[in-house]
């Protein structure tokens, strides 16, 4: 399905992490340990039964205090040759007291005098600035931990520090392994060459930088191929007939489809993720032969710091975890995930901080780093900006200001796709900022927002600037929405659908698809929408852009694109 690479990621680093956990070391009691790697939908009761030992042992030998909270990701270590005497490690009740920030404060009798707390690892932080934080070298708290590479250290990750006399044991001698060379992509992997030069991938220039508490891109294992331009539509599939809708999608042509989950309806309790109606939703889509992409957004109120308007979590881990779970449950099946929904939008974006590039970045490279650990084909894709004209800071952030914002925050190692949502208002495809296109139109001519074509241009120079040229353009969302037949009185904010009729409104859709193809640089193209019409009622703003009328009937655009994508 999948072709044209952007970039062709060695594993070396992360076989070597993976390979390395799997040493067989011997603890103090004499007792042989090896190690696990949490992954997706695994349970503490479940790992521990792969191992034939109880959940509590293992519990006690990690040092967990809730055995409900584990992680993907997670470092476990696990008892062999009828497992490890685990009494001497049996945790304490935290104390009570004031606890470090950053840390949770669980004092641990250990043999001999040294005791320990565990810090959580919080974002920006590195293993140097840990150490010197409790009075020790980068190297005693690495040997403490076993970690073997220092720069590998991930946003909750707990690690134990000693307090008292300690001297420092060797790390573990890891045994000699050879790891697959990088070597060159195969040749179905290889970019087009009738792609214009300037799309080809450019070499990422990058000055060294302190390394922060996430796994380096190198460490993840990237398998995802480069996608080129393909048509797709979104959907909305909770609470409808499954097998209807995608009936009309079939119809349609299209290769893509995208649906919206909102994090918050699926895990309403944290750790509680109600995976049934995600199942039928995904198995519709696959089971009707789609690529499908999935936009993760909107998080659940326990997990945020405000319950206004929507926003993402207060700690960008737990997206990640959620986010992580789909993907490690859905791999294979479902090809792409958008993280996060027009982010430079205070109403997608609501936090106490305000709208924040940099914010976005952190909660995307959590997010990368738990699909690719999941399913490393998977491609991940920038939250799509909207278009606004407006930069006022609070309210938006405009887009061409944030899409800078975000890779100089370092987004370009952490996605493989820029999502983009290159609207048209009531302009022409093929017409750009600002030539008075439409006398007709009052306004909404005045800016480069408000132009398909300039969005896609605009982007794509930021792109070429920032380093990225090789990176395509996914238009997660597009289209022009019309009142023709509807004759309802739209929102002011969308007045300018009553200066496209539905026939314009097909011939510009159609238009905006061959002129992305046209481009070179786009990928899949994601139409804006098909069936919102019968979901929300005739009333509702989404109704103006769907390609079904609201009793189900085709509307002319529907039609053009079927007729476009025979």
């Amino acid at each position: 399905m999948m072709h044209h690479v952007r970039r062709f990621v060695t594993l070396v680093l992360a076989l070597g992490v993976l390979l390395g956990a799997q040493a067989i070391v011997r603890a103090q009691d004499g007792a042989q340990l090896t190690t696990h790697t949490v992954q997706a939908g695994e349970t503490l009761f479940s790992i521990a039964s792969q191992y034939n030992i109880t959940a509590e042992a293992l519990a006690q030998l990690n040092q967990i205090y809730n055995p409900n909270q584990i992680f993907v990701g997670q470092v476990l270590t696990i008892p062999l040759a009828g497992g490890a005497q685990v009494s001497q490690m049996t945790p304490t009740p935290p104390v009570a007291g004031t606890p470090l920030p950053g840390a949770a404060q669980y004092p641990t009798a250990l043999p001999g005098p040294v005791t320990e707390i565990i810090h959580v690892v919080q974002p920006g932080e590195n293993l140097f600035r840990i150490a010197l934080r409790y009075g020790l070298t980068t190297a005693q708290l690495a040997q403490y931990n076993g970690i073997v590479d220092t720069r590998l250290i991930y946003v909750g990750q707990e690690l134990r520090i000693p307090v008292g006399q300690l001297t420092p044991t060797p790390p573990p001698v890891l045994p000699e392994t050879v790891f697959p060379t990088a070597g060159p992509p195969p040749e179905e992997m290889i970019y087009p060459t009738a792609l214009p030069a300037e799309v080809m991938p450019t070499p990422t220039v990058g000055a060294e930088v302190e390394v922060e508490a996430f796994p380096t891109a190198g460490a993840v294992p990237n398998q995802a191929r480069n996608v080129s331009w393909a048509p797709g539509v979104q959907i909305h599939l909770p609470n409808q007939d499954l097998e209807a809708v995608m009936e009309d999608v079939t119809g349609l042509g299209v290769t893509w489809v995208k649906q919206v989950i909102d994090w918050a309806v699926y895990e309403p309790v944290q750790g509680a993720i109600d995976w049934e109606p995600l199942d039928e939703m995904i198995e519709a889509m696959d089971a009707a032969g789609m690529n499908i992409l999935l936009t993760v957004t909107g998080a659940p109120d326990w997990a945020r710091e405000t319950t206004e308007e929507s926003g993402p979590p207060a700690n960008p881990q737990t997206y990640a975890t959620f986010i992580g779970a789909l993907a490690g449950r859905y791999a294979g099946v479902v090809d792409a995930y958008e993280v996060w929904d027009s982010p430079n939008l205070r109403r997608a974006w609501n936090t106490p901080r305000g709208i924040s590039a940099a914010d976005y970045a952190e909660l995307l490279k959590g997010a990368f780093t738990a699909i690719k650990l999941a399913d490393p084909a998977a491609v991940v894709v920038t939250g799509g900006l909207a278009p606004t004209g407006f930069n006022d800071g609070v309210n938006a952030i405009d887009d061409r200001v944030y899409l800078r914002q975000m890779y100089d925050a370092g987004i370009a190692q952490w996605s493989d796709a820029i999502g983009a949502h290159p609207n048209g208002w009531a302009n022409p495809p093929d017409s750009t900022c600002c030539r008075n296109n439409r006398p007709a139109v009052a306004a909404w001519d005045d800016h480069p927002s408000f132009f398909f074509k300039d969005t896609l241009s605009d982007y794509r120079a930021i792109m070429v600037e920032k380093l990225d040229s090789g990176t395509y353009i996914w238009a997660t969302e597009f289209g022009w929405g019309s009142n023709d037949g509807l004759n309802v009185t739209p929102p002011e904010a969308l007045g300018f659908v009553e200066f496209t009729s539905l026939d314009e409104q097909a011939q510009y859709i159609v238009r905006g698809f061959e002129l992305g193809r046209e481009l070179g640089y786009v990928g899949p193209m994601f139409l804006y929408n098909l069936n919102f019409c019968t979901v929300v009622g005739q009333t509702g703003e989404q109704c103006l852009f769907s390609l079904l009328d609201p009793a189900g009937n085709p509307r002319p655009a529907y039609f053009a694109v079927a007729s476009m994508l025979e």
